[in-house]
């Protein structure tokens, strides 16, 4: 498309792109079809993700690469916030066990949408929240500019929608090598409440890569020193994930992204 070409070819004049990008988001698109890391997707380049997928056509790849490498190491995997499902996409190319959790009514259908189009029938997709409790949470839909912001919200100014717990959803102790990728708007302070009988119980590894939002943890009641202490406390280790690898959360406070996990014998990094 020209605008694409247009916009990548602004690249050197970065203030000249920026003036760009607020003219095209409010321009009215159709879907357009991208691909990223082998698996086709249909994305709304005036929404904040496809945006990023169609004219940047970058989202979040050093976790992708991160992630090649790890990813057979694990016989099941869970997307929760699942979104439009490029994450999810990516997973159910590679593992054959995949379940997906996205409460959005608005983005479920093109998650659903996305799977079709790369033929993944094996995907489990649950249309629920993941949180400390079984049964509603209140929730704050997201707009149509950025689907990824819906969030639990503890006022009453949401709208219910169903919610589980990953003791519940598991119900027994994980005995099966297991990878979780968390993005759920602070709601991961609340979900990882709600999984300590699993994860304190687990016959096998897990891992988890987990989006950290720290406004948000906060609104939820929480804090970040609160939550890495709850990981170590159930026996993880923490690191920050940036774009340069791996290290310490002590020297990398300010990741977004922690790689999370159980230090099993026989199972590195």
């Amino acid at each position: 498309m020209l605008t694409d070409t247009i916009y990548r070819s602004m690249r050197g004049l970065p203030e000249l792109q920026r003036q760009f990008k607020r003219v095209l988001v409010r321009l009215p698109h159709r879907q357009r079809q991208i691909v990223h890391f082998g698996q086709r997707l249909w994305v709304d380049p005036s929404e904040l993700h496809g945006f990023y997928l169609y004219y940047e056509h970058e989202y979040d790849d050093y976790i992708f690469h991160f992630l090649s490498q790890r990813l057979g190491r694990y016989r099941r995997v869970l997307d929760i916030g699942a979104n439009i499902g490029v994450y999810t996409l990516f997973f159910a190319a590679r593992v054959a066990s995949v379940d997906s959790f996205e409460p959005e009514r608005r983005v479920l259908p093109k998650l659903k949408a996305n799977l079709a189009l790369n033929g993944l029938a094996h995907v489990n997709i649950h249309e629920c929240c993941v949180a400390n409790v079984s049964g509603k949470v209140n929730f704050h839909p997201s707009d149509r500019f950025n689907e990824g912001v819906g969030s639990i919200t503890q006022d009453n100014q949401g709208v219910q929608y169903p919610s589980i717990t990953l003791d519940d959803f598991f119900g027994e102790p994980i005995h099966e090598p297991c990878f979780i990728k968390m993005d759920i708007e602070g709601g991961e302070w609340l979900a990882l409440q709600g999984s300590q009988r699993v994860f304190r119980g687990r016959k096998a590894p897990v891992s988890l890569l987990i989006e950290i939002h720290p406004s948000e943890i906060k609104r939820l009641g929480g804090s970040v020193a609160q939550l890495e202490s709850l990981l170590m406390d159930m026996g993880f280790r923490v690191h920050g994930l940036a774009p340069e690898g791996l290290d310490s959360l002590s020297a990398r406070r300010n990741c977004r992204f922690w790689w999370v996990d159980s230090n099993e014998p026989g199972f590195p990094i």
